[in-house]
């Protein structure tokens, strides 16, 4: 049984494939929570169509994001295994049959991560790692995080969930990467390589393409990598993959900001991430970074850096 959990904002112009897309799969057995986050649209009338069927339940909040649209759409599942769903996106219609396949395989971890398409204005492709394409395995989430899942490709256990801080209120940009590291170093993650979901991009009103200042993100993105490493901290650095993997994300945050030029903004960030987070990088890494007339020797150390983290084999969309 499955309790799938949708956030809802403004998506009259999406919510009704979306819909079609969960009562077209061939597993049944699942409750439907759609939280409605203050929309000014007509998103609830085109839920009133599907309203008949006594599995959906509809609750109204004020506007406070998807956060905590989401959150609170977990708090009223009556299901251990949460499947987050969001209002544009869709599922093939074995997606939720694997998904049970992956949970009877694994029933004790806390993650099931899927591969998908993705659909765009530059048309489709596919999210998947090869190394496990057609396989059911589990993984060391680190890998390659931005492989293995999207929020909309995932299974969480409600328990694992409730050990987290949830998705982290206030968040426009990375709240969904926040919960979804968060779970990895938590508890085990499953991977299933057949792709069954779709992630569509580019749609009006969507979250990730709202109109958020440059400061506003980075300082969610800064959040996040605050919030993850402590609980690492926290859980006695018990993922190796982890601190690797963070080394390699902000590494390449550092070299969009030096190929722009943009040393202020720099500045800013490594300000923002704060001495905990950057305490795992030395100290002279963190002094070229800062320095404009050092960028070349700083672009090489991070490209070499780069390199290094390809050889270890991780995995990249399509890889």
């Amino acid at each position: 049984m499955f309790s799938i959990v949708i956030p809802l904002y403004n998506k009259t112009h999406t919510i009704r494939k979306t819909l079609e897309s969960v009562f077209l799969q061939t597993f049944q057995e699942f409750e439907v929570i759609i939280v409605d986050d203050g929309s000014t649209d007509d998103g609830v009338s085109v839920i009133n169509e599907f309203i008949t069927d006594p599995r959906i339940k509809i609750f109204q909040q004020e506007n406070q994001g998807v956060s905590v649209a989401r959150n609170n759409g977990v708090a009223q599942a009556k299901y251990e295994h949460i499947a987050f769903l969001d209002g544009d996106d869709e599922w093939l219609p074995q997606y939720l049959e694997k998904m049970k396949e992956c949970i009877g395989l694994y029933p004790n971890a806390g993650m099931f991560c899927c591969a998908g398409y993705v659909t765009d204005n530059n048309g489709e492709y596919l999210r998947i790692a090869r190394k496990y394409e057609g396989k059911i395995i589990l993984i060391n989430y680190f890998e390659n995080p931005h492989v293995f899942t999207h929020v909309s490709a995932t299974v969480v256990k409600k328990s694992v969930f409730n050990r987290s801080q949830g998705f982290p209120a206030g968040m426009r940009k990375n709240e969904d990467f926040a919960l979804l590291y968060s779970m990895a170093l938590l508890d085990d993650v499953v991977y299933c390589g057949f792709p069954l979901s779709i992630y569509c991009g580019n749609v009006p009103g969507q979250a990730t393409k709202s109109n958020v200042n440059r400061k506003s993100a980075n300082i969610d993105v800064t959040r996040r990598y605050k919030i993850c490493n402590q609980l690492w901290r926290n859980l006695l650095k018990k993922n190796h993959l982890f601190l690797i993997f963070e080394r390699y994300e902000i590494r390449h945050a550092v070299l969009v900001f030096i190929r722009r030029n943009e040393y202020s903004e720099l500045r800013a960030f490594l300000d923002e991430l704060g001495e905990d987070v950057l305490s795992d990088f030395s100290s002279c890494e963190k002094y070229l970074w800062r320095i404009k007339i050092l960028k070349i020797l700083a672009l090489t150390q991070i490209y070499v850096s780069k390199v290094l983290w390809r050889f270890n084999g991780f995995p990249r969309v399509n890889g």
